[in-house]
């Protein structure tokens, strides 16, 4: 048996995990080097890595799921697909919602247009600190260029302490406070730990209950600005008892929502379906049917 031989390149030797910034057309991926690039006019240009080890990896592949450019204007997202790529590029006011999620080293940021166009984009967790200036880069970009209305909200809530939410799920206090240093001008809307609920159904609903029981996760709601941000898990509702680490951000421009919805979730008790309308984007939340968090939600119909 023979072992392919490949001459190194400078894409190789600097590949790993972690998502590196482009600076220059040297450092443009071989894959997206037809792209037009304008790097004077370009504020941030980003390359996230295939999600494979090092050792796994040869100077010959194509070693970049996406290349992520914004400029002014436009947020471009240039994604492989086998040896070519597809390309989304859209006004900073097309963004409908921008999710950025982190569970470990497992990572996810998610763009959800106004044409009800969705892009995921996974990396690794290690870089979130990169994906959360990325997405704050491209908020700031979006406010510059929708027009400002103001929406009603409620007062702002009083701090929260550690364990308000419960011990479990403190990782909420510690996202919000960490939030609320970044952006001093955010409002606590409403907040709440988790919940025990039931499936729907008779017996073996109940039974599937005793045994695997399912949790609806907390939330943090949040206002600041023009904008609504949600702190949740990554999966509103899970089943069993495995410990949960996942913690995720969802940013929603509240002038641009056009209509929300509610409706009883059609698997469990008690949980509400929040949906929030935005163009023909569609953004769905769980929350407790009783919650401040779904009377605030409602409280964007307008």
């Amino acid at each position: 048996m023979t072992t392919a031989h490949y001459s190194s390149t400078a894409e190789y030797d600097a590949f790993g995990p972690w998502i590196d910034e482009v600076t220059t057309p040297d450092e443009v991926p071989r894959l997206y080097r037809g792209h037009a690039i304008d790097f004077g006019g370009s504020i941030r240009i980003l390359k996230f890595p295939r999600n494979i080890a090092r050792r796994d990896a040869n100077p010959a592949m194509h070693l970049y799921d996406h290349l992520v450019i914004v400029t002014r204007e436009r947020l471009t997202i240039l994604s492989r697909d086998g040896d070519s790529y597809t390309e989304l590029g859209l006004a900073h006011d097309q963004i409908a919602a921008v999710t950025d999620w982190v569970n470990l080293l497992d990572a996810q940021v998610t763009f959800v247009t106004t044409a009800g166009e969705v892009v995921a984009v996974p990396y690794n967790g290690s870089s979130n600190d990169t994906v959360v200036a990325l997405v704050d880069l491209v908020r700031s970009l979006a406010r510059e260029t929708r027009p400002s209305r103001p929406v009603a909200l409620p007062a702002g809530l009083p701090p929260l302490g550690l364990d308000d939410l419960g011990k479990k799920d403190a990782v909420f206090v510690t996202s919000y406070r960490d939030l609320l240093r970044r952006e001093p001008g955010t409002r606590l809307l409403a907040a709440h730990g988790r919940s025990t609920v039931t499936r729907r159904g008779g017996l073996l609903a109940r039974l599937a209950d005793a045994v695997l029981p399912v949790t609806l996760h907390g939330a943090v709601v949040a206002a600041g600005g023009t904008e609504l941000q949600v702190l949740s898990r990554r999966e509103w509702v899970t089943r069993g008892g495995a410990p949960v680490l996942s913690r995720a951000r969802t940013v929603v421009p509240l002038e641009s929502v056009v209509a929300v919805t509610t409706a009883e979730h059609p698997r469990y008790v008690g949980v509400s379906v929040v949906t929030l309308q935005v163009g023909s984007a569609r953004v769905p939340f769980d929350v407790p049917e009783d919650s401040a968090a779904r009377g605030v939600l409602l409280g964007l119909r307008r």
